[in-house]
């Protein structure tokens, strides 16, 4: 009977989560059930689906050419993460000393260009990045180079806007882990003779390490599927998974391979979250 009870009083204080379980379970989970599906069929040679097993999209991924676009979508998440973490740590934790309207306004910067469109601020960083463009006129107008420098069409460009485009998460996720930071630490630290120096090595990033594995989640993973920005600013001269993805679904009309990458792309995010879930349990674990 006691048992019971208890059953009855979860479901009772779960009963509000249901709907949204129920709602994410079929908009998330049956596409992705669908992808799955398609991902073990064929296609005939117009591009037509046809209800065959085969694991031979599976197969293809391992192929030398498949196998470098997942190199190059990896190569700039990570950098991706690598950059943003270096320029949103400082300003996460500046912004977290800040007190009443100069924090409230920051974070508000910080957050605005989520009010943009996404497609017009690369766009924006493309008139930058030209070379008859801003920065290049700037170069060549203070004389620090004789001709302007081909900046579009290059792994550098393709990082940059998905640098900036990203950087708001890494902030705002390392800025709530500063923010909760318990100063009474830091003050023990300095006044054991600790400089700031070894406080902010031994104390402050060990406690802002899961923010900072959040935060490296957060743009890691959409990292991955930001084409439109390699298309736009990359030139398409580096392929990656969201472009081939993209093409195969149009132009390539092999939608099976497609899902089989999809379904490779969400096994490594899958692993992904649960590397940050296991760094973030233990770091809490061993600083309690």
């Amino acid at each position: 009977m006691k048992n019971r009870g208890i059953t009855t009083s979860k479901i009772k204080n779960n009963a509000p989560a249901i709907p949204v379980l129920v709602w994410v379970g079929f908009f998330a989970g049956v596409p992705l059930v669908f992808v799955l599906v398609i991902s073990f069929l064929t296609r005939d040679s117009l591009g037509i689906i046809v209800l065959e097993f085969s694991t031979e999209n599976y197969r293809r991924i391992f192929e030398p050419v498949y196998l470098k676009i997942f190199f190059n979508s990896f190569l700039l998440a990570g950098l991706t993460g690598v950059v943003t973490l270096v320029i949103g740590y400082p300003v996460a934790y500046i912004t977290s000393k800040l007190k009443g309207r100069q924090r409230t306004l920051t974070i508000g910067l910080i957050m605005l260009p989520f009010w943009i469109s996404s497609l017009l601020r690369t766009y924006g960083w493309r008139i930058l990045l030209d070379y008859k463009g801003i920065i290049n006129n700037i170069l060549t107008g203070l004389g620090i180079t004789n001709e302007p420098v081909t900046m579009l069409g290059t792994f550098a460009a393709s990082l940059v806007g998905t640098a900036y485009m990203l950087i708001p998460f890494m902030i705002i996720a390392v800025f709530n882990s500063v923010d909760k930071l318990d100063r009474s630490l830091l003050e023990a630290s300095y006044d054991l003779g600790a400089g700031k120096l070894k406080t902010f090595r031994n104390i402050t990033l060990r406690l802002t390490l899961p923010g900072i594995a959040g935060g490296f989640t957060l743009v890691f993973i959409p990292a991955l599927g930001l084409f439109f920005i390699s298309d736009i600013l990359g030139g398409g001269q580096t392929v990656y998974l969201g472009n081939k993805i993209n093409e195969l679904i149009g132009r390539g009309r092999n939608k099976p391979l497609a899902a089989a990458m999809s379904v490779a792309m969400v096994l490594f995010i899958t692993l992904v979250i649960y590397i940050y879930t296991k760094v973030s349990k233990e770091e809490v674990g061993g600083l309690l």
